[in-house]
């Protein structure tokens, strides 16, 4: 009976220290800043080509090859579910496609900066067209273009030509709006968002030209300018009121200086600037993706030639991820490994992603696609 007692005593012991710790741990990780990137698997896709941008919502992914003018839909396992070449001359032709996104029921789109837009069916064949009601003055962008979501029935995207102003109008980012919300229910649109005082590019003084996208999260808009290291967030139920600006506190974030004129340009001449890729946010925290940028000193050291040194640029180039969260703040920088190529999408900071693979640095030639699964895990 002795024996038993202190048995059923040991364990008991035993049980509550595990507990303990277990308790312990959790409210370590609920209070700690310190973040970490896990590779939890790969998927293979049985489909090669040059991928530039794509989307991922709800179990599927959506990818355009850019030399193929192609757009491939996956499932999370990598299975290919439909593939859909669009011709890039004549008749019913679709060229030069910027944007890629699945809407909240799961529909697909497919765009251009300079539109129009074209909701998608399952097969990927073009179940509509989407018109702005004035024409573009946007001539290019990036091939990756986040400037494309949905709110409540309404399209929010980044589109100039209001009034016939462009990117290229002088002090357009201080006095102009920068996005439109298109109802495209009746074909109008309404200007939104113009660019908060707590940005350098309100000054009306000449900086490289950024590029601009955003993100919505519920009744917010979270915007950002790829050569700033800063998030803006504004509130769609209030006009697109500006609510605040969070400075993301970077160690290295190069910023080419002050232009002296609009002819002078300092990126890819004298140094790298750091950009901003991607901003993915739920309702308790938000994910930076950015890279640090290369300094006018060690360009200058480097003596590049280009376009052969362009590799060299990735190589010298850091990575990273940021965490913020409301009640604590911005988490460590995460370092991202060269083995990642491109992260179009994050549905939730929390859950699992998926990353392009870079085969190129890995030196590995495949006939397929890789991508990675991916997870930001709190420490």
């Amino acid at each position: 009976m002795i024996y038993r007692h202190i048995l059923i005593a040991f364990l008991a012991y035993s049980f509550l220290s595990c507990s303990s710790s277990e308790k312990s741990e959790k409210i370590a990780s609920e209070t700690s800043t310190e973040w970490e990137l896990q590779v939890l698997d790969s998927i293979h896709v049985d489909y090669m080509g040059n991928i530039s941008t794509g989307d991922f919502r709800g179990g599927m992914g959506l990818l355009y090859d850019y030399t193929a003018n192609t757009v491939i839909k996956i499932d999370y396992e990598g299975q290919i579910l439909s593939t859909k070449a669009f011709p890039k001359d004549g008749p019913n032709s679709i060229s030069f496609i910027s944007t890629v996104k699945i809407d909240p029921d799961g529909d697909p789109y497919i765009g251009g900066h300079d539109g129009p837009y074209f909701e998608l069916n399952e097969d990927l064949s073009v179940k509509r067209n989407i018109e702005m009601p004035f024409a573009s003055q946007s001539f290019g962008g990036l091939m990756d273009a986040k400037s494309f979501e949905f709110w409540q029935d309404k399209i929010i995207l980044y589109y100039t030509g209001r009034d016939e102003v462009g990117p290229f109008t002088e002090n357009y980012l201080k006095d102009y709006f920068l996005l439109e919300m298109l109802n495209p229910a009746t074909g109008e649109s309404s200007p939104l968002i113009r660019t908060p005082e707590t940005s350098k590019f309100s000054t009306g003084l000449l900086y490289e030209r950024p590029s601009i996208s955003f993100t919505t999260v519920e009744n917010d808009l979270l915007l950002y300018f790829n050569n700033e290291p800063k998030v803006h967030r504004f509130d769609l139920l209030d006009s697109g009121r500006h609510i605040e600006t969070l400075d993301l506190n970077p160690t290295k974030f190069i910023e080419a200086p002050e232009l002296k004129d609009k002819y002078e340009n300092y990126n890819y001449e004298k140094l790298v600037e750091g950009n901003i890729f991607g901003v993915f946010s739920d309702q308790k925290r938000l994910v930076v993706h950015y890279s640090e940028g290369i300094s006018e000193d060690v360009f200058s050291a480097q003596n590049f030639t280009f376009p052969e040194d362009f590799p060299r640029l990735a190589e010298l180039n850091q990575s990273y991820f940021k965490v913020y969260e409301t009640e604590k703040g911005w988490s460590n920088e995460i370092p991202i490994s060269k083995k990642v190529k491109q992260i179009f999408a994050i549905e939730d900071p929390t859950q699992p992603f998926f990353a392009l693979r870079n085969d190129d640095y890995i030196g590995e030639e495949q006939d397929y696609l890789t991508f990675y699964k991916l997870q930001l895990v709190q420490k």
